[in-house]
């Protein structure tokens, strides 16, 4: 299967752009604060771009535990906790991101049931055997390399690892 970069910089594009407007909105609107918010897109810029890096060092597999663990709201759906709750836990950014890589690469790679919790059980299964996780993997290295660009154009503003303190 050949892929066009073009049919999945769009679907990136958009996951990131909905990701920061939903904090930007949030801190417009004074659910959370301007530092909150900010601090929160570092998190997520900061991950965008380490993706590709993560990925040819520890894997697919590796980088899906890695959302799993980052999971702070044990056994509810993220979605349902309020913004202003999600932008004050530490690196909640970051599994927002890991997540959105997932939901993408599922998408892009027609792949079903990597996103979410399912995703440990398709990386494993029988189905998923090594050429084709191999290919899997392939693709989402170019899925992650997409992520950093993306996070670029879209978290302009934002410097990643900026420390609010100094």
């Amino acid at each position: 299967m050949s892929f066009d970069p073009r049919s999945y910089s769009s679907p990136i594009y958009t996951a990131l752009s909905q990701l920061r407007k939903r904090y930007d909105d949030a801190a417009n609107e004074g659910t959370i604060s301007q530092d909150e918010c900010k601090k929160h897109l570092q998190e997520q810029k900061s991950e965008a771009q380490e993706l590709y890096s993560y990925l040819s060092t520890w894997g697919l597999l590796r980088l899906k535990g890695e959302e799993l663990s980052l999971n702070k709201w044990k056994g509810q759906n993220p979605e349902e906790i309020p913004i202003e709750e999600r932008a004050i836990q530490s690196q909640e950014g970051r599994r927002e991101i890991v997540e959105q890589f997932f939901q993408c690469l599922d998408t892009i790679s027609r792949t079903r049931n990597l996103a979410g919790i399912e995703g440990i059980q398709t990386l494993t299964q029988q189905q998923t055997n090594a050429e084709n996780y191999l290919g899997l993997t392939g693709i989402a290295l170019e899925v992650a390399k997409e992520f950093s660009f993306w996070a670029n154009a879209v978290y302009y503003d934002i410097k990643a690892g900026e420390n609010n303190n100094a």
